[in-house]
This record gives C-alpha cells, structure tokens and sequence, in this order.
C-alpha cells in the first residue's frame, strides 16, 4: 500500500514522461503496484486483498492443476511467482483452497460407499441364535449353533449352520444367510440370546459393527421381543433337531437345514391363500467378496495323524498325534492353515468343500499366513513432474501480454 506522498510522487515522475517500469525503480517499488495506482484500480490508503491480487492466476492455476491434481503446491508457486505474483506462500495455498482448485483425482479416491437411507419399502433382517446340544461325534463339536436370518417385510428365513458363537463364525455364517437372500437389508438387528450373552458381549459387538461396515449397512445389537415368527421358527428347528441322528453327517445336516426353510416357506404360501402376501422389499447389493473373517478352531490329532474339519480330514506330520492344534481358515480363501496353538505354522492345505468327506494328504510346508494379494490399483503417478500443457501455455501468454501492455501505458 502506497502513502499519500508516494502517490504524488508518482504522478509527478508519470508527468514528466517516465514509464512505470522507470518510476518503480526510482521509488523501490513493484511495477504492477505503480500501474494499479496510476490506473485508478487501488485508492491511497486503502489495503488491497489478496484474494484480488490472485484471481489473475486463477485461470493458469486452475488449468496446471486440471492436467495434473498432484501438481505440487510449491513448484506451482514458483511459475506463478515467475509470471509477476506477489503474494505470499501461505496466502497463495489459502487462495488454493477458497478457489477450490485443486480437483480429486480419481485414482486416488475410493469410491465412497453409501450409508443407506431409510425408506418406507426397505427390508431389515433379524438374526438370533439357535443352540442344540448333543451333536453327533462326526461334527467335532457338542453342540450345533444356527444362526437364522428373517426379513422383517417379506417374512423370509434363512438359516446356517456354525460350530461355535465367535466372531468368525458370526461373520461366515451372516455371509451364507445373506448370499441366499439374493442381498440384505439396510438396518441389521441382532439378539443376543442367552449363548450369545456367555461370550465377550464387547468383541461380539465390535466384530459385527466390522462386518455391518463391509456389508454397507447400519446393524444394532440388542434384545428385541419375540414375535409369532419366532415362535414358529423355534418349534421347527426343534423338530429339525429331533430328525439328527448320530450317523448324520455334517453335509446332509446343511441340506435338510436347506430343504426346512424352502418347506415352511411352501406353507406359508399355501396357508396364506387367497390373502395379499407382504409386498416385496428393497434389498441391497452385496458385496462381490465376503468378509474376510478368521476362522479358528481347536481340534487334536488323531492316530492316523489327521485333523477333521467339517466333514473332511486334513493330514499333519506322524509325530503330532494325540496332539492339540488350531485349524484356521479365512472366509473367502482357498486355504486352510494348521498351527500349533501358539500360533507356529505346521501345514497349510486346499480347502475341500465342506462334508465331502476327503482326506487331504499333500501340503506345503513354510507358507505363512498373510492373505492374498489383493488385485492392484490403477498407479498414480503423483510424485512425477508434469510440463505445462498447451492451454496452461496459453493462460500464461495472456499473464505476460497483460504485464506488457501495463508496462507500455
């Protein structure tokens, strides 16, 4: 900002013929600070701001930062420095942001994910745990735990089969419910029974707030009352459960888990009649890979030096039978690990499917434990320096131009 007696000094040098480039030297200032002056853009004793002084670059920086959106601030500042802007670093950045510049690169920025928005035609799903004790020896374990799944609107079930309440099993078993949806709902409620209560209530939590967050969804944890539909539900897993012999296998267990829900949908159909059935509801995409949860369980080795796990056996070295050791699986790989149980890799395995009844010999020894690597993203080249492009040349030029002509009035 010029004083008063600066301004006339400038007028007086202006009217004995000399240019501005001369006058600014004389008095130490910057040219286009005389110009402005002298051209009535800027009153004595009045700051200019700096927002002002910028929009002249606004067209040359937002066009730097179109062709690259990594550009770097400093170097950016540095051309526009050479192109006659006066301003500081820090009032240029904040001129970046109140511009709003800089655009978001699309390699770099995920896709954001949506929360989903309540609407009167949305489906919910309502998970409870069902627990029987008494399962037969080929399961490896004394109880079966069933996790169903019911769609509030359209009065769906669906069911699966876990060996324990964990979170593993938790997230395995709420990804089979829902793949045989066909999708799920944009609000999960989640009852913890009496089981599930004798868990870590706070790592059941936890773990579902995860698995709701892959899924997109809102899920809750908290009783809730009973309804017909429970109590339906209820009487035929237990009549299910009376047909479990002790020869049944874990396979055929699964399938006529399967075949209930189609029957007592049958039914319901059938009973409904000639009244309107539920209208259908919204029912969210999902995923295109499940959760990766881990699963772990503790089996011992067996004499013939084998491990089962659901419905197959996996082989380990002869000198570990009648030992104790963890089978671990992650949801959605091929593999399946077998480790000592503080944690030391003995075998890893192909997975078989679950109750084909194979024994798997081969394996491979020294495989660690990470997942697979993941498919890689399109490469950003944020840190390569970019030239300016024809039109930041351009948005240049016409900078240069107007500092000339100021320079020749």
């Amino acid at each position: 900002m010029l004083t008063r007696e600066e301004y006339i000094n400038i007028c007086a040098l202006r009217s004995r013929g000399l240019s501005i480039a001369a006058i600014a030297r004389i008095l130490g200032r910057d040219r286009k600070t005389v110009s402005s002056y002298l051209c009535g853009k800027r009153t004595v004793g009045v700051r200019s701001s700096d927002r002002d002084e910028f929009r002249r670059f606004v067209p040359y920086c937002r066009q730097r930062l179109q062709d690259d959106a990594h550009f770097q601030a400093s170097a950016l500042y540095a051309e526009i420095v050479d192109l006659g802007y006066t301003g500081g670093y820090s009032t240029f950045t904040r001129a970046l942001r109140t511009h709003q510049l800089r655009p978001r690169c699309p390699l770099c920025q995920r896709p954001p994910r949506g929360r989903p928005v309540r609407q009167d035609d949305a489906e919910e799903v309502h998970f409870r745990w069902f627990v029987f004790s008494g399962a037969p020896a080929d399961w490896d374990s004394t109880q079966a735990c069933i996790l169903v799944g019911r769609l509030i609107h359209s009065q769906r079930w669906s069911a699966a089969l876990a060996e324990q309440i964990d979170p593993g099993h938790l997230a395995d078993s709420v990804d089979r419910i829902l793949r045989q949806f066909g999708g799920t709902g944009w609000r999960w409620h989640f009852d913890p029974t009496q089981a599930a209560r004798c868990q870590d209530g706070g790592e059941l939590a936890t773990a579902l707030g995860k698995v709701a967050k892959h899924y997109g969804v809102v899920a809750e944890l908290g009783p809730s009352g009973r309804d017909a539909d429970d109590e339906v539900i209820e009487r035929a897993l237990a009549h299910w459960w009376q047909t479990i012999h002790a020869d049944t296998g874990l396979l055929e267990a699964r399938e006529s888990l399967e075949r209930l829900t189609r029957l007592v949908e049958t039914r319901r159909a059938s009973a409904r009649g000639g009244c309107t059935a539920p209208a259908a509801a919204v029912l969210l995409d999902l995923p295109h890979d499940p959760y990766p949860a881990r699963i772990s369980v503790t089996r011992t080795v067996s004499a013939g030096s084998m491990v089962s796990y659901r419905g197959n056996l996996y082989a380990v070295p002869r000198h570990l039978h009648g030992h104790t050791v963890q089978v671990r699986r992650r949801v959605g790989d091929p593999l399946l690990t077998i480790a000592t149980p503080r944690g030391r890799v003995i075998v890893q395995h192909s997975l078989a499917p679950d109750g084909a009844g194979l024994s798997v010999i081969g394996h491979r020894h020294g495989i660690s434990l990470e997942r697979p690597l993941p498919v890689p993203r399109p490469a950003c080249h944020s840190k390569m320096y970019s030239p300016p492009s024809a039109e930041a040349l351009a948005a240049a030029q016409a900078l240069r131009q107007d500092d000339r002509q100021e320079d020749g009035s």
